[in-house]
């Protein structure tokens, strides 16, 4: 009978510990988000972080990613060279980023908006008859667009 009573009341301790365990000892935080049947409580650190990741990443309007430099040219008739080539490739291929790019003493041409290389590769294999000079470069790439900006356009 004593095991029965001692076994009884150590259930009963875990049940009602195992109880409290289940509900988080969360302060009175307001809600970071509401919506008629979801409201969500946290930490207002976690807010100020995240507004304050949205205001350097507004000013950032570029990635790190990859392009493909189809030309070079530096002297006299660079410019013009330049423009040539990236007249060329837009007729080809009117849909993919051309950028004329400045990096003193020379002008150079570059294509796409790659996030990986193997993106890149893929699109080399496509035009390197074309431009047989052409090679991948690690560059500064534009963000990609949204489904909802495509459809924009």
């Amino acid at each position: 009978m004593i095991i029965l009573k001692t076994i009884f009341s150590s259930l009963f301790v875990i049940v009602l510990y195992s109880g409290n365990a289940q509900t988080p000892n969360i302060p009175e935080e307001p809600a970071l988000l509401k919506n008629e049947n979801l409201v969500i409580k946290g930490d207002k650190r976690i807010k100020i972080l995240e507004d304050k990741y949205i205001r350097i990443n507004e000013k950032e309007k570029q990635l790190d990613g990859y392009r493909i430099q189809l030309f070079s040219s530096s002297g006299p008739n660079s410019w013009s060279r330049v423009n040539s080539v990236q007249a060329d490739f837009l007729q080809i291929y009117p849909d993919i980023g051309a950028y004329i790019i400045h990096i003193k003493p020379s002008f150079r041409v570059r294509i796409g908006d790659y996030r990986s290389r193997i993106d890149a590769e893929r699109f080399y294999l496509e035009i390197e008859e074309n431009f047989p000079g052409a090679f991948i470069v690690r560059d500064r790439i534009n963000f990609p667009l949204l489904g909802i900006e495509k459809e924009e356009e």
